[in-house]
This record gives structure tokens, C-alpha cells and sequence, in this order.
């Protein structure tokens, strides 16, 4: 039955309607903003997954699958508009990627004042397009459909990143604290070879 709906889509439609924001779903089920986004933007998604998001947003499975108002993944529509407004689009890639904006800003090319604009627009113009979607390193596929496959596959590359830069992290961080510990036991056999200099001294000195 999950064939026949894009999984992601549906669950990121049900938070909408329920008025829960993807941030604190993500704090709700105990993982990360960007992860939380990764599963809105995946297809499919395992039985006990798909048990433990309905328990979080009090559902059942069964009225997950039965939710209205949400597109197949073959692009049929339900009864809302599905039409992706390009500026939405712009700052929930923003978002979930926790880009630093006016750093974007000038990979695109522009000001921060000629960015914002380009949140109130419904519609990219073609050369806009372009600078956004070379600007966030995707195809324009993936951009103007949400959860396609292709979306998916830069779903899970910047969860990959995310998850490399996590792990770079912390070597760097356990390296820091061997530096640390190397240091300390340095300064340790240091402290304990002048305590017995200071002893000899001392018996020396009695003697």
C-alpha cells in the first residue's frame, strides 16, 4: 500500500494539517532537524518507522495511509493545491541544510536584500533558477520536485555529509583530548621526578 503514495510527503502533509512544525517533530521522535527532513523527503519508509511517527503525532497507521488531501507519488493531486512555490522552496532547503545566508548570498551572487525578495517570489525566472540551484549544488529536477527519487538520493548525500562532518568532528575532538591527556601525564612524571629531587635534597641535607 506504500507503493501508491510518497510516504515522505504524505507524513510532512499530516504535520501540516495537525499544525506540528518539522522542528519539534524532529525533537518529539529524538533526532536531529536535518534528519527529520530526511525522512519527509524519502519515498518509502520501514513498517515499525511508519509505527513509531504515527504514535508521535497520535495517528494510526491505518489513517496515516487514508490521510486526504495528499498527492500520489505518480503526481496526481488531491484536493489541495500542489503547485511549489520557488521562494517556500528556497528557505526550506536553507533550512534543513542550516546554510549561513549570507554566505549564500554570495555564492548566488547577490545581496541579502535581493535574496530575501527572492522568498516572496512564486515563480524563478530561468537565470534565477540556474543561480539557485548551482548555488545549492543540486539539479533543478531535484529542486522543483520535492521528494522525485533524484531528491531523495540529495536527501540522503547530505545526510551522508552531515553524518561525515559529525564524525570529523569528533576525531578532532578525541584527538584534542589525547593531546590533552599526553600533556598531562607529561607534566605528571615532570611533577613526580622534582618531588624526588627535592626528597634527595632534603635527606642531603639532614645528612
Amino acid at each position: 500500500m506504500s507503493r501508491l503514495i510518497h510516504m515522505g510527503q504524505r507524513l510532512k502533509q499530516i504535520l501540516k494539517q495537525k499544525k506540528i512544525k518539522i522542528v519539534d517533530f524532529a525533537d518529539m521522535a529524538g533526532f536531529t532537524n536535518q534528519i527529520a527532513h530526511y525522512h519527509l523527503r524519502k519515498s518509502d519508509m520501514k513498517r515499525s518507522t511508519l509505527e513509531k511517527f504515527c504514535e508521535i503525532i497520535s495517528i494510526t497507521p491505518e489513517e496515516f495511509y487514508e490521510w486526504n488531501s495528499v498527492p500520489s507519488s505518480n503526481g496526481e493531486k488531491g484536493g489541495e493545491s500542489t503547485v511549489l512555490h520557488h521562494g517556500g522552496r528556497l528557505m526550506e532547503l536553507i533550512g534543513e541544510r542550516g546554510l549561513n545566508k549570507t554566505r549564500l548570498a554570495k555564492r548566488l551572487g547577490m545581496s541579502r536584500r535581493t535574496m530575501y525578495n527572492l522568498f516572496e517570489k512564486e515563480v524563478f525566472g530561468a537565470e534565477e533558477l540556474d543561480r539557485v540551484v548551482r548555488a545549492l549544488e543540486m539539479t533543478t529536477n531535484a529542486f522543483l520536485h520535492p521528494g522525485s527519487m533524484e531528491d531523495s538520493r540529495q536527501a540522503e548525500n547530505d545526510e551522508m555529509l552531515a553524518l561525515r562532518e559529525k564524525y570529523y568532528k569528533l576525531l578532532e575532538e578525541h584527538n584534542q583530548l589525547l593531546k590533552s591527556y599526553s600533556s598531562l601525564k607529561e607534566g605528571l612524571e615532570s611533577a613526580k621526578k622534582d618531588i624526588l629531587q627535592l626528597r634527595k635534597q632534603a635527606r642531603s641535607k639532614k645528612g
